[in-house]
């Protein structure tokens, strides 16, 4: 297992596939024996690792939401042995410490915050006089993006054009199946079916629609696609009395492109430019388009829509319909949590107090 971020870049594609699936063994390992946050970082291997081969950590920020899944950013910025004593005294935190490591810029577990947070460190490196092209990468979770302090910040950094990548890190899933407009299948790597996800046949505009955002992504990670998008915009705004009226056409006919393919129109009007949906368990694909990001990103903040598998390698946790193992116990690595557990205190109490508000009306 590696000490330093830095390792990471001498491995081939067959040599990080074989340390992705180390690390998943080696995380279900230290939580099976300290319980913990399990099915979020086995769905995070691939982008973490693509996240610090593609930037440079401490130099670059790279900020977890939520940083119940930083187990892995943790793992490769050199503090494995910490895991024997997870979450325990003397041992490694759950969540991001900046005590414990350079490479920890926040210490957070509340989600939402993490945009807040990016657009601040934005502000506070552009006050710097001298040119600074440090990045700062926010990694958020669907979940954690139906708050409203999200779509605040979102608001904050379009506006200012502050240079932020933001990686939306969609499973489908917070602690619950996620209901939002920006959330796509769990899985892209499930094998192709008759039936989409609600049982019916799919609408063949929907297939349409998904091959037509995605040779739009393909379109603009190409930096050749970048470079002559501005040429031609300089030349038609510099064209005689039609110039602006050409460029306003096709920014008209952008935009209605925008409003077909949600949710790019979602992001796009609050400012921040849109790619994916990317296969996040593809790590050429994930590299590709977090290398697109950095060289883009000096136009304004980006969001790249990673798709992954929550508990992905673990069956106990795949099979896992309700919470893919979110949050497990102290369990047999070998066949997984029980399946029934003792009603913890926040559920005792839950019911309690469901039953004497059904007896007393004065309780709401």
């Amino acid at each position: 297992m590696f000490c330093a971020p830095s390792d990471l870049a001498k491995l081939s594609y067959e040599q990080l596939a074989e340390l992705s699936g180390e690390i998943r063994d080696f995380i279900v390992d230290s939580v099976a024996k300290n319980s913990g946050h399990l099915g979020s970082n086995l769905g995070a291997v691939e982008l973490t690792l693509a996240l610090h081969r593609v930037f440079e950590s401490p130099r670059d920020a790279i900020l977890w939401d939520t940083g119940h899944q930083s187990y892995v950013h943790k793992i490769v910025t050199g503090r494995r042995g910490g895991f024997a004593n997870l979450r325990q005294a003397g041992g490694i935190s759950g969540y991001p410490s900046r005590e414990e490591s350079v490479h920890d810029f926040i210490e957070n577990s509340h989600a939402s915050t993490v945009l807040s947070y990016a657009y601040g460190l934005a502000v506070a490196r552009d006050q710097n006089p001298h040119p600074d092209h440090r990045h700062i990468v926010a990694v958020i979770g669907d979940g954690s993006l139906t708050g409203g302090m999200a779509y605040e910040a979102l608001n904050n950094l379009g506006h200012s054009k502050r240079r932020v990548i933001i990686v939306l890190n969609d499973n489908g899933r917070s602690y619950a199946p996620t209901i939002s407009n920006v959330t796509s299948p769990k899985n892209l790597n499930t094998a192709p079916s008759a039936l989409d996800e609600t049982g019916e046949l799919p609408r063949p505009q929907d297939k349409i629609t998904k091959l037509l955002s995605r040779a739009l992504t393909d379109i603009r990670l190409n930096p050749v696609y970048v470079r002559r998008q501005r040429k031609l915009e300089k030349f038609l705004y510099e064209l005689p009395v039609v110039g602006p009226q050409a460029e306003r056409g096709i920014e008209a006919f952008k935009a209605g492109i925008r409003e077909f393919l949600q949710p790019t129109a979602f992001f796009e009007a609050l400012g921040v430019r849109y790619i994916g949906p990317i296969d996040g368990h593809d790590q050429k694909s994930l590299e590709h388009a977090l290398r697109s990001a950095s060289q883009r990103v000096e136009e304004g903040p980006l969001v790249i829509h990673v798709i992954t598998q929550k508990g992905r390698g673990y069956p106990p946790a795949e099979d896992d319909d309700e919470k893919n193992l979110h949050d497990a116990p102290v369990f047999d690595p070998v066949t997984g949590p029980p399946k029934s557990v003792p009603t913890g205190y926040t559920q005792a109490f839950a019911d309690s107090i469901i039953k004497i508000a059904e007896q007393d009306s004065r309780i709401v």
